[in-house]
């Protein structure tokens, strides 16, 4: 009997009680089961289950706790100190970087407020400003993948994936902007849309310096708030207020954390590799939660919607572009085959005739029967080009926003040509021939002196600061643009045709410049059998 007694104790404890209070534990558990059971089908049946009925529930204490509490069953030390730093080490917090800490507080100081004060001026207006508030939340995002990866290649597809939400955040700010011309508060909407490309400081090397230039032009539209509501609305001058505070935050923020671009990880791991752990998480939590992992890409469309339909010739019905030419050839043969209607079976002429209408057929895909936007333009492949051909002509091709701005010594010899590139600054220094800016958006160029002059065709929010002298300038089909002369070109000869938004700014004491806008209305008369034109003045 001794021995059996031994057997069923194990290190001075009896198993066979161990075994019954679990036993007594694992029963409670049911029966705590099958009454929270039937207290929930109660309360369903009732509408809701009474507040203090819902308490004398929730303030039962845990069968678990309670063994835990009971002091008859041993437990061993190892397993309460393991269970004990395992809880310390879930209750710690994960400590945030102070680069992400003080982006949060730039949000919180600045952006909100702002969002806040849109709100009060206009619908569209805060529409506008919350999709600009959600681009720095995805600079946020930007930011956190930054701190963990090495610094990619601008050319490395992954930096695409990060830096595309901002910059579909801010294309869908001046698609707001676009969709709202008519709106009283276009000013408003301008302004946002101009300063919004202040979040492109994540691709420049010289962030600091690159955010006042948006601020810039963001202030070209906010001025005329100012002159509008200055006296009539102080809200309206507090908004523009808070915009402009913006870029100082946000400048001073870059300033402290990123001088030379975004602070990568030097240490970290490869952006590809960062992207997927990120990737995998975020389905993990997805599931988790009860959500389903986020659907396949829809498949890709047809490679060419031009194609015929092999097989089928126009006269049996076939598809493609060659039935379109085909019955397009038959002239005004072409609505033989079409049915006359009669006017009873008109639906227009007879209401009552909709009920009974047939479904709709379904509608063309959305790739399909939306036409390109016109202002979308593709995007430019083609590498960077600045070369002089001949020793004549500087070519200035193919530059964007991380190029960085385009230096050229010119001779007198010289001229220089500057194409199809956006967001870049181009300073020609020394005394040239002449310039031509075609087909650009956003191009600044500072010009020390020339002996022609400049050309400026088919450019949007262009800009010219003319340094020494420049006898002629000649503005066609552009829009947009601001052109600041010196003292020595303050006589130049001006030509705009085509133009809109063509503004001039003469330099008056103190350093400053008074700007002009020129005119882009003018009133004909026929007088003595001559047309004469007169500019409209708009005044107030």
């Amino acid at each position: 009997m001794a021995s059996d007694e031994s057997q069923i104790n194990l290190h001075g404890y009896n198993v066979v009680t161990i075994l019954k209070r679990l036993e007594a534990a694992t029963s409670r558990l049911e029966d705590i089961t099958v009454f929270q059971e039937a207290r929930t089908a109660e309360q369903e049946s009732n509408g809701g289950a009474s507040s203090s009925s819902n308490k004398s529930i929730t303030e039962q204490p845990s069968t678990a706790d309670s063994i835990m509490k009971d002091t008859s069953i041993p437990v061993s030390p190892s397993i309460v100190a393991e269970e004990s730093s395992s809880r310390q080490v879930k209750a710690e917090p994960e400590v945030e970087s102070k680069v992400i800490a003080k982006f949060k507080e730039f949000q919180k100081e600045f952006i909100v407020p702002f969002v806040e004060s849109s709100e009060a001026i206009d619908p569209v207006v805060k529409q506008a400003a919350s999709t600009f508030a959600e681009a720095f939340d995805e600079q946020l995002r930007f930011l956190k993948t930054a701190l963990k990866a090495k610094k990619p290649e601008l050319t490395d597809p992954d930096f695409a994936k990060i830096v595309g939400p901002i910059s579909q955040k801010i294309a869908a700010v001046s698609e707001i902007k676009d969709a709202n011309r008519s709106s009283k508060f276009f000013n408003h909407l301008n302004t946002i849309s101009e300063g919004a490309p202040a979040l492109g400081w994540i691709v420049n090397d010289t962030p600091v310096s690159f955010i006042p230039e948006f601020k810039d032009s963001a202030q070209f539209w906010s001025n005329r708030i100012l002159k509008e509501f200055k006296d009539k609305d102080p809200d309206q001058v507090e908004w523009v207020k808070k915009f402009l505070q913006i870029f100082e935050g946000l400048k001073t923020y870059v300033k402290e954390f990123h001088t030379t671009g975004p602070s990568w990880n030097a240490q970290g791991k490869s952006l590809s590799d960062v992207l997927k752990e990120l990737t995998s998480t975020s389905t993990a939590a997805s599931v988790a939660s009860g959500g389903a992992p986020p659907p396949p890409p829809p498949p890709p469309p047809p490679s060419n919607i031009f194609e015929e339909d092999e097989g089928k010739s126009s006269g049996e019905g076939g598809a493609g572009m060659g039935a379109v030419f085909a019955d397009l050839n038959q002239g005004v043969d072409i609505t033989r085959g079409l049915k006359k209607v009669d006017k009873s079976e008109m639906t227009h002429k007879n209401p009552e005739l909709r009920g009974k209408a047939g479904p709709l057929p379904p509608k063309k895909p959305a790739s399909l029967s939306k036409k390109p936007s016109t202002k979308s333009k593709p995007l430019n492949t083609n590498p960077p080009r600045k070369e002089l051909v001949d020793g004549k002509t500087w070519f200035v091709e193919n530059y964007s926003q991380s190029d960085g701005p385009i230096v050229i010594e010119l001779e007198m010899s010289q001229s220089v040509f500057i194409g199809r590139s956006s967001n870049v600054t181009v300073q020609l220094k020394g005394k040239g021939n002449s310039i031509t800016v075609s087909g650009t958006d956003k191009v600044a160029v500072i010009v020390d002196s020339l002996i022609s002059g400049i050309d400026v065709i088919k450019s949007n929010k262009f800009g010219i600061q003319i340094v020494g002298s420049v006898p002629i300038i000649n503005v066609d089909k552009s829009d947009e643009g601001t052109i600041y002369l010196s003292n020595d070109s303050i006589n130049a000869h001006i030509y705009s045709s085509s133009t809109t938004a063509l503004n001039i700014n003469v330099p008056v004491a103190d350093d400053d410049y008074l700007e002009l806008a020129v005119p882009e209305q003018f009133m004909h008369v026929i007088k003595d059998g001559k047309l004469v034109s007169e500019v409209v003045e708009h005044l107030g």
